[in-house]
């Protein structure tokens, strides 16, 4: 995925020390390319893009972060838990199903995400961990 150093304070966990935040680049204006990028990344960060997806987009859009992703891929999203939730909520199966083969979501928690938009408190969100498997090639 593609990241930029931006001044953003709203878009990261509300318990998590923010010393240089980062924000992801829309491309949801074309097909999901990321392999155009070139090459892998040990780690990569989805913070609230994931949840902009219907179903069918975040299996494309899986797909297309295989291309990139050689280790760890972190997700923060909106959750469908609790109150006040975020636009476009995802529920926590919602969230698991796009990862099939070659993927392992080794950790969802529990989480807030500050807002501008939500009180100092900030919305319910999921935090993944999801690990690309080895391949069997």
């Amino acid at each position: 995925m593609v990241w930029v150093r931006r001044g953003l304070k709203d878009a990261f966990p509300a318990s998590h020390e923010r010393k240089a935040p980062f924000a992801a680049c829309d491309e949801r204006k074309g097909p999901f390319s990321h392999a155009r990028l070139g090459r892998g990344f040990d780690t990569v960060l989805d913070c609230g893009l994931f949840h902009t997806f219907d179903a069918d987009e975040r299996v494309q859009y899986v797909k297309s972060l295989e291309a990139v992703t050689k280790g760890t891929l972190f997700i923060l999203c909106f959750s469908d838990e609790g109150e006040n939730a975020g636009p476009h909520p995802v529920k926590r199966e919602a969230l698991t199903a796009p990862f099939g083969r070659g993927w392992r979501v080794k950790t969802i928690e529990r989480q807030r995400v500050r807002t501008r938009f939500h009180d100092e408190n900030g919305a319910p969100a999921w935090f993944a961990t999801i690990e690309r498997e080895p391949s069997d090639e």
